[in-house]
Formats: structure tokens, sequence, C-alpha cells
């Protein structure tokens, strides 16, 4: 008698695509050149991730981040990041674990191995995972582009959680209180972070040719301006 197959639920999915999300963005930002990924980079650039993916089309995974000492963090990117190191998918370096009461916790800097970047290269052969990685890839594109002029490795590195830092969705939910940090404050809103997009697309409009990749670099170069004036 065969098995019973086990229903896929919601939750499976919810898991899976978070693990998707999550590989493809390392990948993204080791293709980019960007330097490797800590534990909280990773969740700040998720959290950008969600907040401008709405200017590609793409819903994003999650509303809102725990807010930390650290910065934002979600939970299931830390359970999908742990199933990618045992999946021998991800490789961690500076591996340092540490207790949280609340949550999975480990540090350490993140980078695809070969069996990643091949399952990355088969998930980009469908429709909506071609489309995913190609945006977070501009995203990690673009932020190379706005650091480019940084030659040391550790500037690089300051230069790019400045840019993280300076989002518009982020600066607005840290002025708000509480244990979250949300996206919208209105369901169905444009984030501060899409406003700002689409409003340097209204510009380039007047310029001539450009593409999406322009208008997320030009926006990451205003934050690290802006991050500069303000230091």
């Amino acid at each position: 008698m065969a098995a019973k197959r086990k229903p896929i639920t919601v939750a499976d999915h919810d898991r899976l695509f978070f693990t998707r999300w999550v590989l493809f963005l390392l990948v993204a930002n080791e293709a980019a050149g960007l330097p490797e990924v800590s534990r909280e980079r990773l969740h700040a650039l998720l959290f950008m991730s969600f907040a401008s993916s709405r200017y590609y089309a793409i819903d994003p995974l999650r509303q809102r981040a725990r807010r930390t000492p650290q910065g934002p963090y979600y939970r299931q990117a830390h359970v999908a990041l742990g199933g990618l190191v045992m999946g021998g998918m991800v490789s961690v370096g500076d591996f340092k674990a540490h207790p949280a009461l609340r949550d999975l916790q480990f540090e350490g800097y993140f980078r695809p191995t070969l069996k990643g970047l091949e399952v990355a290269r088969i998930m980009r052969e469908t429709i909506t995972g071609a489309r995913l990685y190609r945006f977070l890839l501009d995203m990690c594109l673009a932020a190379a582009s706005a650091t480019q002029h940084v030659g040391v490795m550790a500037q690089a590195e300051s230069a790019l959680d400045s840019i993280l830092s300076a989002d518009l969705t982020y600066r607005r939910a840290l002025k708000r209180l509480g244990d979250s940090l949300e996206l919208q404050e209105v369901p169905g809103e444009r984030t501060p972070t899409v406003e700002g997009l689409s409003t340097i697309q209204e510009r380039l409009d007047q310029q001539g040719a450009y593409n999406r990749r322009d208008v997320v670099a030009a926006y990451q170069s205003l934050l690290l301006r802006r991050s500069a004036q303000v230091a």
C-alpha cells in the first residue's frame, strides 16, 4: 500500500517561500560583490527588500519585524537560515551561538555554497523565482554601485549598513512605539520606500532611458548621502 502523502499546509508554503527569499538574497549579495552577510545585516536587508518589493510588483512576505537593539528581527529568517546551513546550501563563518528566551539566535557570516548556488539557479527557472531573484539582485547591485567609491572593505560594510539604516520605511518605523517595526501604517498604503522610488522614477522619466535598477541605485545613493550629512 502506498504511503499517504502529507498535505502541504499554508505554514509549509510560508517556510518554503521564506527559505527561497533568504537563499536568493545571499546569492544576490554574493553576485553583486557585497561584503559577507552578518546576522544583523541579513535582517536589515530583508526589511529593506520587504519595504521595496511592491515597486517590482512582488508582495512582501512580512508586514512587520520585531524591534531589537540590533535592528529588525525575523524569527522565520533564522529558521530558514538554520535549514540552509544544515542542508549544505549556506556556509557560516565565525559561528557563535547564544541563548535567547524567545527566539532562535546565532551569529556568524553567511555565504552560499556551490550547492546553494545550484539550487538557486534551479529555482530561478520558474517565472516567480526569476522575478524575485531579479529584484533582489537589482537591490544588491544598486548597493554595490552606491558604495563603489569606498575602497576599504570595513568602510564599505559601514557604508552599506548606513544605507540600510537610512531606509525611509525603517526610519518611520523606528519613530513608532511598540515591539514591532511596521512596513505600513494603513493597510494597502505604499511604503515610504516605494514612494521614494516612485518619485525618483518620475524625475528620471524626464531624462530619457533608464531601468528599475537605476532607480534603486539612485535611491540608495541618496540614502548614503543623507546618512553622511547626519553623521
